[in-house]
């Protein structure tokens, strides 16, 4: 329906009609109708940042990989049938333009501090920075091919997309650490 119609288009009647459910359960779990569309989103985030935890002792940059891959598997298994959907939605409704700049640039930060800190870096630096928005950037990349293409999404496909980003990243936090 949001995909369809547009976010702002779609009533909160139509919501809750479509959900079986009244206001007040609809605002217990949500709080909004903003939160239908950003709740999800942000424990995306909470699951990369869970995954970044819960690394191990690989290379900065392998993990980071591993993470993004790892959180977005684990967000198409939340909600098989309607996670890219949502994508869609916040990607596309001009309408969400502004707050998905807002927490794109979480997700960005998340990973920006785990960078930092594993490689003794100032949180807010530059090249942390530049990282945590560069693997954003090419994790939205993949997102819009797979949106776009309307087909079945193999995960494995993003660790590959990543990878060159990633990979390339890596040899600059080693050339800072013997530098």
């Amino acid at each position: 329906m949001l995909l369809r119609d547009g976010y702002e288009a779609t009533t909160l009647q139509a919501i809750m009609a479509a959900g079986g459910v009244g206001r007040s359960t609809l605002f217990r779990y949500f709080g909004s109708k903003a939160g239908i569309v950003w709740g999800e989103f942000d424990r995306a985030v909470e699951r990369l940042r869970a995954a970044l935890r819960d690394a191990g002792e690989v290379p900065v940059m392998t993990a980071v990989r591993s993470a993004v891959v790892g959180s977005t598997r684990l967000s198409q298994a939340a909600a098989p049938d309607s996670w890219l959907d949502r994508f869609r939605v916040l990607d596309r409704d001009p309408a969400l333009v502004g707050e998905a700049a807002a927490h794109w640039r979480v997700w960005a930060e998340t990973v920006s501090r785990y960078v930092a800190e594993r490689a003794g870096l100032d949180v807010d630096a530059p090249l942390s920075a530049a990282i945590g928005g560069a693997v954003q950037g090419a994790y939205v990349a993949v997102l819009r091919l797979w949106a776009a293409a309307g087909e079945v999404v193999d995960i494995d496909e993003l660790d590959s997309a990543l990878r060159p980003v990633t990979d390339a990243f890596q040899v600059v936090l080693d050339g800072v650490a013997q530098g």
